[in-house]
This record gives structure tokens, sequence and C-alpha cells, in this order.
């Protein structure tokens, strides 16, 4: 228990230790980061959502990490060469491996919950929204709640699984991603705290603006609020968490080539 929190405090001091650096050899990717994340917000521009989030994190991640490994600098850490198209890769391999792993999840969860229900009631409406509530009223109440929670649980132990891909690639000059799995063995519990802990102020700080966005009277997608909420996650969140990853990368045992060791 004693080294385990040792290792959250370590990751965490390593986080917060590497923010004030990324922010200033880095800022120019940030802000192009930052400006990228904001215009899938402009009208008609929508549609290029996914895209312009893939680039805006690539941009940021990019220069945080080229940073952490003594990459090619930039221009305060904009540039998009071999590093960015890699961890551009990495991001929609894991994106889409966290898909199908999910889509898996929503079946499994989907056939427990209607064979709960067709137990609680065999002749059960499937068109009726109360049909289904009072279906899973009864004695099934808790097996149909175990799933999804089970389910969410999954989704966060592989996507913390997967979160050295990026610092393996990068430290690498390969693409990394179930190659890069047994990197995170063991430090999956440390990875969920420390990241708790790193994103509890960003936390507050949303709730706080959600509470003055409602005494204020602002109308949802109103500029101020986004604003703030994209400054969080390019000046802080992305900084702290990578800064807190290449810590943890760089402790953690590297796998035996070839191998996933799970």
């Amino acid at each position: 228990m004693a080294e385990g929190s040792a290792a959250i405090g370590r990751t965490v001091r390593a986080g917060m230790a590497g923010w004030a650096p990324a922010l200033r050899t880095c800022w120019a990717a940030l802000v192009a980061g930052a400006v990228l994340g904001l215009l899938p917000r402009a009208p008609g521009v929508a549609f290029l959502g996914l895209p312009l989030e893939l680039a805006a994190t690539t941009v940021a991640y990019g220069a945080l990490y080229r940073h952490a490994f003594d990459g090619p600098a930039g221009f305060q850490g904009l540039r998009w060469g071999a590093v960015e198209w890699r961890l551009l890769a990495v991001q929609v391999l894991v994106t889409v491996i966290l898909t199908v792993v999910m889509a898996v999840l929503l079946v499994l969860v989907g056939a427990v919950v209607v064979g709960v229900a067709k137990s609680n009631a065999p002749g059960l409406d499937i068109t009726s929204v109360d049909a289904w509530r009072a279906a899973l009223g009864g004695p099934g109440t808790l097996a149909a709640s175990l799933p999804p929670l089970l389910s969410m649980a999954i989704m966060v132990w592989l996507f913390l699984r997967l979160s050295l891909a990026p610092a393996a690639t990068v430290d690498l000059g390969r693409i990394q991603v179930l190659s890069a799995f047994g990197r995170s063995r063991g430090a999956v519990l440390v990875l969920a705290a420390a990241g708790a802990v790193l994103a509890a102020p960003a936390i507050i700080l949303v709730v706080l603006i959600g509470y003055l966005r409602a005494i204020a009277g602002f109308a949802e997608g109103t500029l101020v609020p986004e604003l703030v909420s994209v400054a969080l996650v390019f000046f802080y969140l992305i900084p702290v968490w990578t800064a807190a990853l290449v810590d943890v990368y760089r402790v953690q045992p590297a796998p035996p080539p070839g191998t996933l060791r799970t």
C-alpha cells in the first residue's frame, strides 16, 4: 500500500513538475491545438469535428512528447513531422480498438438487460418505456446494473493499459500500440489515481463554470465558457497528463520484444 501511494505521489508530482516547462517550451503548439479544438464549435464546421479534434490533440501531444524525449523542437513546439504522423496513427488505432471493444460490450450488456427484463416480465412490451421500467425494477435489478458498471471498468482499464503507447511510439521511433501494452502492466491503479488527482482541479473549475453559467444565464455554446473549457484541456490537462505518462513510462520495465506481457 505504501509503495503504491508513493508511486501515485511521484506520478502526480511529475505531472505537475512538467506543467510549467511544457507551457514555456510548447506554447505555440498548444495554442494551435486549442484553436483547432475550437473550430468544430463554429457554424458549418461541426461535420469535421473528429478530424479536427485528432489534429488538435496530435499537434499538442507531438510537441509535448518531442519535448520530453528531446526530439526536434520546432517553433515553440509547433511542428508537424514524423512524430506527429506516428502519434496520429496511434490515436486512430487506439480509438478503433476502444470502439470495437465498446461495441462488443454493448451487445453483451444489452443481452443481459433483455434477459433480466424477459425473466421478470415474460410478456414484455419492448415498445413501452413503462414496461421496461417495471421489468427492470424487479429481482434482477442488481444483475442488470452490474454489466454496465463492469463494462465501464473494462473500458477505463483498457484505456489506461494503452495510455503509454504514445510515449513508446515517440521513444522508439515507430508505431507502438499493442506492442506497448505490456509497458503499463501493474501501473493501472497508479495511472487511474494520479489521473484523478491531476484532473481534480479542472473538474472543480468546470463545475464552478457551469454554476456561474447558470447564474449568469449563459446559453449553451456561449463563447467564454467554451474558451475556458478548451484552455483547460490544452493548457493544463494535456500537459500534466503527458508529463505523468512519460514518468510512468520511464520507470516501467520494458516488455520482452514481440510479447504483449499482459
